[in-house]
């Protein structure tokens, strides 16, 4: 199981393994990665090149209007469900986008 702890000076200390990665380059229509495998309850999240929009669930659909924003060069620790996918997009006035999602087990 995942895990993200604290120190004694109250400071993250990363307690997870990284396992399957999965690299995208971001269209501008919505798709979706696989789905995560078992025991999987974080997955770190990467945009390079471009700024791109996720969202997380069972089938899920990702909109530049209502879901959230990774900006570029940026990393997210997300929580999910065993069997969830990341559903992913760009914007139109983003040239190229590119989306690595790890899990972390």
């Amino acid at each position: 199981m995942s895990t993200i702890r604290l120190d004694d000076n109250r400071n993250v200390v990363d307690a997870y393994v990284p396992s399957t990665t999965q690299i995208f380059a971001v269209g501008n229509t919505t798709a979706q990665s696989t789905a995560f495998g078992a025991g999987v309850t974080l997955v770190r999240v990467a945009a390079s090149l471009g700024h791109c929009h996720v969202s997380f669930g069972t089938s899920p659909t990702a909109s530049i209007t209502t879901s959230m924003m990774i900006p570029t060069n940026s990393v997210g620790i997300f929580k999910v469900n065993v069997g969830d996918k990341m559903a992913y997009i760009k914007d139109a006035a983003v040239v190229s986008s590119t989306l690595s999602v790890t899990e972390l087990a």
